[in-house]
């Protein structure tokens, strides 16, 4: 599905598949996790609400965001721990990934989020910018951008009291005008079920 082009239906959801699949295994392998057990529970999901962007209600999660193309859900478990990762995820014609992730925050997770931010800091090729810090109503949000050579990436971590939410759009540079203009409304859309 092409951001450029608008809404259209969606014949590669196999592909949809992989790459929200692949964004997620890079996330969990970047936080010391491998070989998850996942598990679909919808795939291409077209939910437009009738501007174009689509509602993702995380299945198992305790999550919304809307997207501006057709997603997945689905939930990923540890097979050592058993603990669960739920993930709403896509992947445009133009190569932009956008992913949601729930994480249950546990003796492994940073204990501060600018342990996230050092991690990707740490990285000599990667320039970190845009990084504002937030507390409010016990919710403690980390937004950044990230780029290299190729990509580059906005991401909004938010550190509730029981999960870690971790909301991503990764793009080719040659994307940055186009992501630019709807991250803002991408984050704005992250809605909680519950208070974590």
């Amino acid at each position: 599905m092409s951001l450029l082009d608008g809404p259209r239906k969606l014949g590669l959801v196999a592909s949809m598949i992989i790459v929200a699949v692949s964004v997620t295994l890079s996330f969990l392998l970047a936080v010391g996790q491998a070989q998850p057990k996942l598990e679909m529970h919808r795939a291409g999901v077209n939910a437009d609400d009738g501007s174009g962007w689509h509602l993702g209600v995380s299945t198992k999660g305790s999550f919304s965001i809307r997207l501006p193309i057709p997603f997945n859900d689905f939930t990923t478990h540890d097979p050592k721990t058993g603990e669960a990762t739920h993930v709403i995820g896509a992947k445009s014609a133009e190569g932009i990934k956008f992913s949601a992730v729930e994480l249950a925050i546990n003796a492994k997770s940073p204990g501060d989020l600018d342990a996230i931010l050092k991690t990707f800091s740490a990285n000599s090729a990667n320039k970190v910018s845009n990084v504002e810090r937030k507390n409010r109503d016990g919710l403690d949000t980390l937004d950044f951008s990230v780029a290299n050579a190729t990509s580059m990436a906005h991401l909004r971590y938010i550190k509730a009291r029981s999960v870690l939410y971790a909301l991503t759009i990764e793009c080719p540079n040659a994307q940055r005008e186009l992501v630019a203009a709807i991250k803002g409304k991408f984050f704005d859309s992250f809605k909680p079920k519950t208070s974590s």
